[in-house]
Order: structure tokens, then sequence, then C-alpha cells
């Protein structure tokens, strides 16, 4: 393996007292050092020599890139530190023990080189990778894909962790808002960079399948200093976990993936051939799903999707997550939930996401045909739209609590509701525009009260013979007959239509 002069000066500075200086190349060009006796005339590009410093020529050809490692001084130093890097070791040890302290070093990263390519052919395990890697580069390192899914962890050796690991595949929600602070804005970086994120520095690797980001390689720097060499060194290795990367998904068809891919595909009313059907009746045979739609807030806008859909999928087994235009779409199993009131306690299990990540959420019946996966996807919709419109104070909207919103909106189609007043109903509406008792009102609460004088008068709080005239004035202004249940539905829905409007108004007064 090439190594650079960084590379070999923070090697040798564990055991030496060693100084560096001069024009020095990042890249890794330098293959095994060679002795220079003084005979030569010409320092040649991209070359390690190893020598004492009183055998240097006073003038001699350097090309760019040529590295002098030497022991001891001599006046002949400055010279080539204007044309090279020249790494002098300031101890008084001998020139073969230098020699060997650098073989040893490149020993040791061609071992670490060949180690990644075997685990490459292997299994791809890029845990393996970084905990290989480990004493390479002695600190904690973690790897996170494009949906900041913690892939794999290595801690450094008697250090404090940057992320606990044990217990979770993601990161934890407060540490990703820190992350995503100080990361977010650096995806499409292609060089590492030096951040300071979770209180830390860390040195950042951003991994690219051609022009698309899959994730990031970063190395903690809170147990020890960065070293330059670092950088180069760190690029291998995120090389080395790419391709893993890639070949782990490329040949990891799981039947959870198919099982994804085949409900996308219900959802979007796309037919279902043949292996897709399989898939579905093989892994949803006799199983009750709930359909549940999640959208983030402005406040966690750049939040991943990804990530949530993780996070359903960890703690709602044999769950489905993904994402559909925007939003996150899930459909929960609900063995896991108790069956006398699974609801309720989808409502708690999602606590976390409807609090902690400030979600809304709407959420459909349950269902056991799969192929009808497609209308409670609409349920969770409707749920979801009309909660928001109704109750946008609240961030958890069940189906069946506004399944009459959605009935009322939908009987009315695209005309507005006053296009469906009798004459009766605009003489009323007239009369509301400037009088102090509202007949609109007083006609809804003696309908809700299924026409009891006795319950109207108590839930408007008015005397029971002045209700009587009022109901009197206002059925020979409506000119209907109340009796009749069909024009008492209709009134009924262009009156709850009305109520709709009417908080969906105020709603949006509120915001502005």
């Amino acid at each position: 393996m090439k190594l650079n002069a960084d590379i070999i000066y923070d090697g040798l500075s564990a055991q030496l007292s060693v100084e560096m200086a001069g024009q020095k190349e990042t890249e890794l060009r330098l293959g095994r050092p060679v002795f220079y006796d003084g005979g030569a005339g010409e320092f040649a590009a991209d070359r390690l020599y190893i020598t004492r410093a009183d055998r240097l020529p006073r003038r001699a050809a350097v090309q760019r890139g040529a590295v002098i490692l030497c022991q001891g001084d001599s006046v002949q130093l400055a010279y080539y530190r204007e044309r090279c890097c020249v790494i002098r070791v300031r101890d008084d040890t001998d020139i073969f023990t230098v020699f060997n302290l650098v073989q040893e070093l490149f020993d040791r990263f061609d071992s670490w080189k060949d180690d990644l390519q075997e685990i490459m052919d292997r299994s791809a395990s890029v845990e393996e990778m970084i905990v290989r890697s480990s004493p390479i580069f002695m600190t904690s390192m973690f790897l996170l894909d494009a949906n900041f899914k913690l892939l794999a962890h290595c801690e450094a050796e008697g250090g404090a962790a940057l992320i606990d690991a044990a217990d979770t595949e993601n990161l934890d929600l407060e540490l990703l808002g820190k992350y995503l602070e100080g990361h977010e804005l650096a995806t499409q970086e292609r060089e590492p960079i030096i951040l300071e994120l979770l209180d830390t520095a860390t040195l950042n690797v951003n991994l690219f399948d051609q022009e698309t980001y899959i994730g990031c390689l970063t190395l903690d720097y809170k147990n020890r200093r960065d070293r330059a060499g670092d950088i180069e060194l760190a690029k291998v290795l995120a090389d080395m976990l790419t391709r893993a990367m890639l070949k782990f998904s490329s040949t990891a068809s799981t039947d959870h993936g198919l099982l994804r891919a085949a409900l996308q595909g219900v959802v979007d009313g796309m037919p279902v051939d043949y292996s897709q059907r399989r898939v579905l009746e093989n892994a949803l045979h006799d199983k009750e799903y709930i359909c549940v739609k999640m959208e983030l807030s402005s406040r966690f806008a750049k939040l991943p999707a990804g990530y949530i859909c993780n996070e359903v999928e960890r703690r709602f087994p044999h769950s489905v997550a993904f994402e559909r235009k925007g939003s996150v779409l899930c459909f929960i199993d609900t063995a896991g939930l108790p069956d006398e009131d699974c609801q309720s306690a989808l409502e708690t299990a999602l606590g976390a996401f409807t609090g902690s990540m400030d979600l809304k959420i709407g959420v459909s019946d349950a269902f056991a045909d799969v192929y009808s996966a497609r209308l409670y996807y609409h349920q969770a919709c409707a749920a979801l739209e009309n909660g928001n419109l109704v109750a946008p104070g609240k961030n958890y909207y069940r189906f069946q609590d506004y399944a009459l919103t959605e009935l009322v909106i939908n009987s009315l189609g695209k005309m507005p509701t006053e296009l469906f007043f009798s004459d009766g109903m605009r003489r009323l509406a007239a009369h509301d525009t400037d009088a102090s008792v509202s007949y609109l009102d007083t006609l809804r609460a003696y309908l809700d009260q299924n026409m009891s004088m006795t319950k109207t008068a108590a839930a408007l709080y008015v005397h029971r013979s002045t209700l009587l005239e009022r109901i009197a004035r206002i059925e020979r202004e409506l000119d209907t007959d109340l009796k009749d249940p069909d024009e008492r539905l209709r009134i009924q829905i262009l009156l709850k239509a009305m109520k709709i409007h009417e908080a969906i108004n105020e709603n949006r007064t509120e915001e502005q």
C-alpha cells in the first residue's frame, strides 16, 4: 500500500522525536523506502529516501513529491526543505532502526488493506471493516447510511464513545438533531471535512454511489487529536465501505424488501404480478394491519423520511414503512397490539413519533385483505387531511373520528354549500346576518336533540316557551316539514358542512 509523508510522520512520532517541514503531497504515492548513500545526484518524485543528514549533498536535483527522512541535522537541510518534504529524526538513533520502523509501518498498512479486501471478498461486512480499522485509527468510528441508520460502530479502547449504539440501529432523535445541525448541509462534500458534531471534533467522509449520497464515515476525536494522515487513510476505508455497501445492496434482495415494493405497487394502484402476489400472500396471510400516514412538521422538515421508516420497522416488528410523495406510509402489524383496543394501544405506541418527532399522523381502520391496502391508505389520508383542517392543534387523527367530516365534504363535491340551500334555508341565513339570535344555530341544536323541546332548551340555556316561539318562526321561514326524514337529513348535512367550514375558517384566522 502506498503512503504519504503525513502517515510516515504520524507513525514515527509515536516512537521517536521527529519534526516535519517543507513541501509535501497528500496523495498516497510513496512506496517502500530506499537508503540514500550520497551517490545519486537526484531525488525522484514520489520516493521515500532514508539517510543521515550529513550524507546529503550540498546541492542536488529534487523532484516535486520526494520525501527525505533523515537522522540528525546539517546546514544542507534548509535547501531541501524549500524543495521537498523533510522529516528529521531528532533522537540519537541509528539509521537502520529508523529504516526498520518505516518498513514496519508499510507492513502494518499492507496487512490492513489486505484484510479489508479479504472481508470484501468473503462477506462485505462493514461492521468487520470498521472493527479491523480500529487499530489503524485508534479512535471511535461509526458509519451511517443516507437515512442516518447506524450500520457499524467501534469504540476506542478505554475512551468515551460519541454514540452509544448498544441498543439501537438508529441515532437517538436528540443526537440526530444535533448531528443534522452540523452535517446536513455537508452531505454533498466530496472531500473529507472536519466538523464540530455532538460537541466534539469529527472527521467525516461522505460515501457516494456515483452522484447519490449513500452514507458517511465519521471518526470521533473526543479521545485523541486529529492527525493529518487520517484524511487519506479514511478515504481508503471509505472507498472499501462504499464498495461493500453497494455489493451488499445488489445481492441482498430480501423478502422484506420485496414485500415493501409489492405494497407500494398496491397503494399506487399498479397491477400485481405473480411474484408480488406470492410475496404478499406468504408474508401477510392471516395478519391484520393498520395503515398510518405520517407527515413532518416544519420544525423537523430536514429529518430524513428513511430515518422514520427505520424507526417504525424497528419498533413494530413485521411492519412495513416507506416514503411516498413526501410523507411516510406505514402498514403496522396489529399482532403486537392488545386485541381489545388496538387503536388506543397504537396511539400510545406512536407517542414517540407524535411527541419527540412532532409528526402529524392519520390512522386507518384495521384490515386483513392486503389487496385493499389502497382503500385504507385513502382512509389514513382522509383522517390526516380532515384532522388538520378541523383540529390543527392535534397531531393524531383516527379515520373514524373524522369519517363524518369526510362523508359530508364528499357529499357536497366541488359546489359551495350555499348552492344546496332551499329557499327557506336562504331566508334563515339572511336573518342571521344582522340578528342577535341565530336561527341556524337554533335549528342545528333542535335537530341534534332529536327535536326535543326540553333538551334543546337546556342545551341553549333558554326558557321552553321562548324556544317554542323561536322554533315556530324558524319552521315558518324554513317552510319545510321537519318530520320528513329526507328533508331533515338534507338540512343536517348542510348544517354540518357549514359547521366544518366555520371551524376551518376560524383555524386559518388563528394561524394568521
